[in-house]
């Protein structure tokens, strides 16, 4: 079995370091561990234009700690991205020299857009493209990144506008009096009509950071109508109606009546003020706190990055395990014609019956080997060679098949002859897991039908075009030498097909004709006479 592939991402924001390990599987991604770190790049960044000595230590020792966390838990896919703290500071090569030789970590500096794209991708995922925001705010401890949706586009803007930036740029470092407030707001006022914000007022919005999620939770909000998972939320009124109790309490005050951290404490009134007066520039009225952020769109990114390596990866162990079974009948003088061309119409009715079968997809590869080899035991007996091709597909060399592989093939070869009911019984008297067991039985069924189709061993059946009529499967065939009065026996093997799948099992047969005449030369493929004849 495959070891799972594991994803880390690292969001170093200007308040905190972010960390994320994630597993993952065919159909999700897994959270396996997370874990947010209090060192606070911004520190003396933004007055001082570098990273103070101190935090850089602190820096290094939370990456070199994520480090061991990979190793732990065998991540072989990493993203580390730092943002506006990082990208302004002029000594910013020392920390990335130290994180790359002493953590082992490549960290990335990205700008304001692409940290604006990955906190747009992040909350579309969560909330869904029936339910795209007309606005997202991302406010960080250096910068405020807004994105706004004009019609089915996205204009994007990062502004410096982070907590940190004004709380060390202000001395904003307790309850903040209204003279300060009043700063904050015409700040943030004043960069906000750089933004093209458009005549749009109202509709959904989101608010992103550790800031909005904990603004969502003190003002309390019921959830927007529409938003699955019940995602918190705030009006800008009840936003408005709290700041006075937010902004005007100490640190010590905000840590023991909101529950913080002291370092979320020391920010959290000037979020306040920020998603306020953004909000209210913006025409928005509420915001809904999907909880999402920076290192959730680089773990989805990293996750997609590895399907698709997974893909190509699956293709091309595919294509070596058909040749290296090839190349076993070759040396046993086994003819294949016949067995690929039961591995043609197999591959055809796997992929054209997903909805049907429900099969994983990579299984397809052991039908298609199965359906290959199925028919090798004739070079040592034909009577009974079905026994002969399970035995010689277990002691076969073929690289790239694990036991429980080996074994699935070796049953598909051995259960395409005989009744439905030997068939039922051979597979389930198998050491095989019962999941596996019935992932065989539905192999085996397909199998079944894809020899039967060849019953005569001529290829006959050029196409197959699988369709669902009701309660039952339709093959519509072309064939080479149209209808026959044999054709009945096409689907002589459809019995574990109807049983396994609760369908009946239809053909209908045509030839395949030239396009008339009239049609432009330019027109592809070719056109089929009219069915003649139908079995059942």
């Amino acid at each position: 079995m495959e070891a799972p592939v594991r994803l880390g991402a690292i969001d170093a924001g200007s308040n905190a370091i972010r960390v994320v390990i994630a597993e993952l599987t065919p159909t999700e991604l897994v959270r396996i561990e997370a874990e947010r770190v209090p060192v606070r790049l911004g520190h003396l960044a933004f007055t001082q234009g570098e990273l103070d000595p101190k935090v850089i230590d602190a820096a290094v020792g939370a990456f070199v700690h994520f480090r061991q966390r990979f190793d732990h838990h065998g991540v072989t896919m990493y993203r580390a991205v730092a943002t506006s703290a990082v990208r302004g500071a002029a000594n910013r090569d020392v920390l990335l020299h130290r994180l790359y030789h002493e953590a082992g970590i490549e960290l990335e500096v990205i700008d304001g857009d692409e940290e604006a794209r990955l906190v747009r991708k992040a909350v579309v995922h969560a909330l869904g493209t029936t339910t795209l925001p007309r606005a997202i705010l991302d406010l960080g401890g250096g910068s405020l990144e807004v994105n706004l949706r004009q019609g089915s586009a996205w204009r994007a803007y990062s502004l410096p506008v982070g907590t940190v930036r004004l709380l060390e740029t202000f001395g904003l470092d307790g309850a903040i009096a209204e003279a300060e407030a009043g700063m904050v707001r015409r700040y943030t006022a004043t960069l906000m009509h750089t933004i093209n914000r458009g005549s749009g007022t109202g509709g959904l919005a989101a608010a992103t950071g550790g800031n909005a999620d904990a603004l969502a939770k003190i003002v309390n909000d019921s959830v927007p109508s529409g938003i699955v998972g019940a995602l918190p939320s705030f009006e800008l009124a009840g936003l408005e109606k709290a700041l006075p109790m937010i902004v005007g309490a100490t640190v010590e005050e905000r840590m023991e009546k909101f529950g913080v951290k002291r370092d979320r404490a020391e920010v959290l009134g000037i979020a306040a003020l920020v998603f306020a007066t953004a909000a209210r520039q913006l025409g928005l009225t509420k915001l809904v706190a999907p909880g999402v952020g920076v290192r959730e769109a680089v773990l989805l990114e990293l996750a997609e990055t590895a399907r698709e390596e997974q893909i190509r990866a699956e293709g091309a162990h595919d294509k070596a395990l058909l040749t290296a079974a090839r190349a076993f009948a070759n040396r046993v003088d086994h003819d294949t014609t016949h067995g690929e061309h039961v591995r043609h119409l197999a591959r055809a009715l796997f992929h054209q019956l997903r909805d049907v079968h429900g099969l994983p997809e990579h299984r397809s590869v052991l039908l298609e080997v199965a359906a290959l080899l199925h028919d090798v035991g004739e070079v040592v007996n034909v009577r009974g060679h079905h026994k002969h091709s399970e035995y010689m597909i277990r002691w076969a060399r073929l690289p790239g098949l694990d036991d429980t592989a080996r074994e699935m093939i070796a049953l598909l070869a051995r259960t395409h002859r005989k009744d439905a009911a030997r068939v039922k019984q051979i597979i389930s008297e198998s050491t095989l897991p019962k999941e596996l067991r019935g992932q065989l039985r539905k192999l085996s069924a397909l199998l079944r039908v894809a020899d039967g189709l060849d019953w005569e061993h001529r290829s006959r059946v050029e196409q197959v075009v699988c369709t669902r009529m009701g309660e039952a499967i339709v093959l519509d065939l072309v064939v080479r030498d149209g209808p026959s009065r044999d054709d009945a026996q096409l689907v002589r093997k459809a019995d574990l097909f109807k049983e396994e799948f609760a369908v009946d099992l239809r053909v209908t047969v045509a030839r395949p004709v030239s396009p008339p005449a009239e049609v432009s030369s330019s027109s592809s493929g070719s056109s089929l006479e009219v069915v003649r004849s139908k079995m059942h």
